[in-house]
């Protein structure tokens, strides 16, 4: 196997593992919050369509902030959220949010999570899909120039495996309580 397959099946590994995770919850699961400090699935799946989106438009694209799936698919005007400019490096991805900024997401249903969030993963799909495997190796246009196509891919499988993790024990959680 190539580092390419192996790439696109880890991807698509996680993007079936968390839509089969998150795919029929109630907005009840998916709201909940074990204590006033935690993130819930949904915010937990919304950060990681963020991540993918920032890495995938604005890493291995080169391509500004605004032409994030979040802004060119119509979710910040729908949802009347801009997160440009906040946590950490004002990236907008949940990352570095105060409490005040995380009780300022959106609510979104599970539907419009894991449509944003398969969309942005389509977008992964098919770049990876056009690259040979000597583009891993290879800068990226945008910002993090120092960091390879490869490093960013794994920024965004490293997040969504420690993430997939956690929304299987809230789930968990949730059925105990």
């Amino acid at each position: 196997m190539q580092a390419k397959e192996i790439l696109r099946d880890l991807l698509e590994s996680q993007q079936k593992g968390i839509n089969s995770e998150c795919g029929e919850l109630s907005a009840d699961v998916l709201n909940w919050r074990p204590d006033a400090a935690a993130n819930s699935i949904g915010i937990t799946i919304w950060h990681l369509a963020r991540v993918a989106d920032f890495v995938f438009t604005h890493r291995l694209e080169g391509r500004p902030i605004e032409e994030q799936r979040w802004f060119s698919d119509g979710w910040a005007e729908k949802t009347g959220y801009d997160p440009r400019g906040l946590g950490a490096g004002g990236m907008g991805i949940l990352t570095g949010y105060n409490q005040e900024e995380v009780a300022a997401l959106p609510n979104m249903s599970g539907e419009e999570l894991l449509a944003y969030h398969n969309t942005v993963y389509a977008g992964l799909l098919a770049h990876l899909a056009e690259l040979t495997d000597e583009g891993l190796d290879g800068p990226v246009p945008g910002e993090g120039q120092q960091r390879t196509v490869y490093f960013w891919y794994r920024v965004v499988l490293l997040d969504a495996t420690r993430h997939l993790g956690e929304m299987q024990a809230l789930k968990a959680m949730w059925a105990r309580r």
